[in-house]
């Protein structure tokens, strides 16, 4: 399982949370792609969920990009279809809420001082705000990927809005080499999230197309490595806060 030896030494020095006091606040969870709110933060959403929480959950990217060609498949179909997973996912993990799809392409996340990004945060901050959610949560930015950088920044926008300090959770993150050294540098936050064993593996098993079902022939095929599927098989979530966030 990618990055064991570093994610049980932040197990060890984390504030506990329980999913009762985490409940007491409403949570948006920033996704960058379907499948990793599977990933990151499964447990934190069964668990909230069961709990009857305040919660919303956002995909940032329509998650066209991951199979590029495949004969049959526009990218308007595969965003279709992974919408659809991602919705299956999340009804597995008990949340009846309707997810925010905001439609950024895949891999061409906008920049920070642009128009778009900014309508983003906008509209981010105006469902937190109808919806009475304080707590943020997205990828880390040191999540090896373009769209989880991206979502970092998002959530980061969004909490400053807000009034609050964002948090973070880690799905590639766990595969690089300075991971140990990087996570040292924040204060991490962990939640025995879900006592419904195996719910997080449940849902993302709803994200077919990720696994190497339902598409063939794409010539840019994208198949989630075994080893990184495991990390739904983790009984705790690890949240992150950036010590210059506080």
């Amino acid at each position: 399982m990618p990055g064991q030896a570093s994610w049980r030494r932040t197990l060890l020095r984390a504030r506990r949370l329980s999913i009762a006091q985490a409940a007491r606040d409403g949570w948006l969870v920033l996704a960058p792609h379907p499948d990793d709110e599977a990933l990151g933060a499964g447990g934190l959403i069964a668990g909230l969920s069961a709990s009857s929480a305040r919660l919303s959950v956002a995909f940032l990217t329509d998650g066209s990009g991951s199979h590029v060609g495949a004969p049959g498949w526009s990218a308007k179909r595969v965003a279709a279809l992974r919408a659809g997973e991602a919705r299956a996912a999340l009804r597995v993990l008990g949340s009846t809420a309707t997810p925010m799809l905001l439609g950024w392409r895949d891999a061409a996340p906008y920049a920070a001082d642009s128009v778009a990004f900014g309508h983003t945060v906008d509209r981010l901050v105006a469902h937190c705000r109808r919806e009475r959610l304080t707590r943020v949560t997205t990828t880390w930015a040191h999540d090896p990927h373009c769209d989880h950088q991206a979502a970092a920044a998002v959530a980061c926008a969004v909490a400053q809005r807000l009034g609050t300090t964002p948090l973070f959770y880690c799905v590639w993150g766990w595969t690089r080499a300075d991971v140990a050294e990087r996570l040292a540098r924040v204060r991490p936050l962990v939640i025995r999230s879900s006592a419904r064993r195996g719910i997080e593996r449940r849902a993302l098993a709803c994200h077919r197309s990720q696994m190497g079902a339902r598409i063939t022939g794409a010539r840019d095929r994208f198949v989630l490595p075994r080893a990184m599927r495991r990390l739904v098989d983790r009984r705790f979530t690890i949240l992150l806060e950036e010590r210059d966030a506080a």
